[in-house]
């Protein structure tokens, strides 16, 4: 007992001179499976599921080639050239799947659980499957082309961005068996039209300098490939999900709780001192 006294007396008289003291602690253990480079990013938003080379992601001015388990970032430009493909879940469970030669843009995606969110993501060309999740069902997710805007009601579809041609937009059952909705839009905000009916779609093309939507007509062929395309994300958006639990485990994860972590002592009087062990 004495010898507690005498060490709260010293940690006060350091306290109160100004002095921080330094204390002996022993190295704390690192999550299983966690490095430093696998510390997750705060600005994370999303993880690759999947990729096929060449399939690389340009941030910041640089680019660089992605791997499963990259994060995915605000203003990401991901893109895949010949014979690449590319397949990214975001923190609500949505999930593209980029074909051979597509580039899509992270223009805006805000989410967190309980609340309404907000995504903008940009397909500026090439083949692209996706099923929306959480933003589109409880807050508002848009997908940009360069011709129209696609309002996305909880639902999964496949948007083909070809060069110099229409824009198609298809719309296909969710993984239950749901058909949710896509509302077409002009870049001027004019309303084209919408879709609500399984294996159905609209080309978005030029007539007369005005823009419309003509609906399209899907040959076996392209039914075939699309479906494909959609079972294709919807086995990504189970690995996305994993990673991205992975991910947001050790974002929140605290060294302070980990076993075996000092803790701070409970002595009357004194402020808290991180790294202080606690005494009986």
């Amino acid at each position: 007992m004495a010898g507690l006294k005498t060490f709260a007396a010293l940690v006060l008289g350091l306290v109160l001179t100004g002095q921080t003291p330094v204390y002996a602690q022993q190295p704390q253990p690192r999550p299983q499976g966690q490095t430093q480079a696998q510390q997750a990013s705060k600005d994370a938003i999303g993880s690759v599921a999947n990729v096929t080379q060449p399939a690389t992601v340009a941030r910041g001015g640089n680019s660089a080639a992605l791997k499963k388990g990259d994060e995915i970032k605000k203003g990401d430009r991901l893109q895949t050239g010949p014979g690449g493909a590319l397949g990214v879940t975001f923190d609500d469970e949505t999930t593209f799947s980029l074909t051979a030669n597509a580039t899509l843009v992270v223009d805006e995606f805000v989410y967190r659980k309980g609340a309404k969110g907000n995504a903008v993501i940009n397909v500026a060309r090439g083949t692209v499957g996706f099923v929306a999740a959480q933003v589109a069902k409880t807050g508002d997710m848009r997908i940009t082309t360069p011709t129209a805007t696609l309002a996305i009601r909880g639902t999964t579809g496949v948007v083909e961005v070809p060069a110099g041609q229409p824009t198609n937009v298809k719309l296909y059952p969710d993984a239950n068996g749901a058909v949710g909705r896509i509302e077409i839009f002009g870049r001027d905000g004019a309303r084209l039209g919408e879709l609500t009916r399984a294996a159905t779609g609209l080309a978005i093309q030029l007539a007369a300098q005005r823009l419309i939507a003509v609906p399209l007509q899907i040959s076996p062929e392209q039914l075939l490939r699309d479906r494909n395309l959609v079972q294709q994300v919807f086995s990504l958006q189970g690995i996305g999900r994993q990673l991205i639990n992975q991910r947001l485990n050790l974002r929140n994860l605290d060294p302070r709780n980990l076993p075996g972590a000092p803790q701070i002592p409970s002595i009357p009087g004194l402020p808290s001192i991180p790294g202080l062990p606690r005494f009986p």
